[in-house]
């Protein structure tokens, strides 16, 4: 019995406890980390994926402000073209008058034999 009380009561070597307890505030920093690691990476694809989500709307936003701008740009050019052939056919039917007003004033002058007052 004395043998078996001896053995019981040896002390565990200091250097093993010590190891052993490094060990396992090892092991416990590391898991510790690493859950904080998974966190930040966590964090980190949400934000990425939120960022890109806010590119994809933007440059939506932009396209359809693109395409607002273009199909505005085209019905004022379509306007333009309008206004330009009225005021073309307008300058047209002026013109036509006008030289209709001198071709029978000249066609008048021949037949009454009168010379023009200001004529060089």
């Amino acid at each position: 019995m004395n043998e078996t009380r001896e053995q019981r009561a040896k002390p565990v070597p200091m250097a093993a406890v010590v190891d052993q307890w490094k060990e396992t505030e090892l092991s416990k920093s590391r898991n510790k980390y690493e859950k904080l690691n998974e966190k930040i990476v966590s964090w980190e694809d949400k934000k990425r994926k939120k960022a890109k989500r806010k590119l994809h709307r933007t440059e939506r936003s932009v396209e359809k402000t693109k395409l607002k701008a273009t199909q505005r740009f085209r019905d004022e050019n379509e306007r333009i073209e309008i206004i330009v052939a009225s005021a073309r056919a307008h300058a047209y039917e002026s013109r036509m008058k006008e030289e209709l007003k001198v071709k029978e004033k000249a066609n008048l002058m021949r037949t009454t034999g009168r010379k023009p007052s200001a004529c060089l």
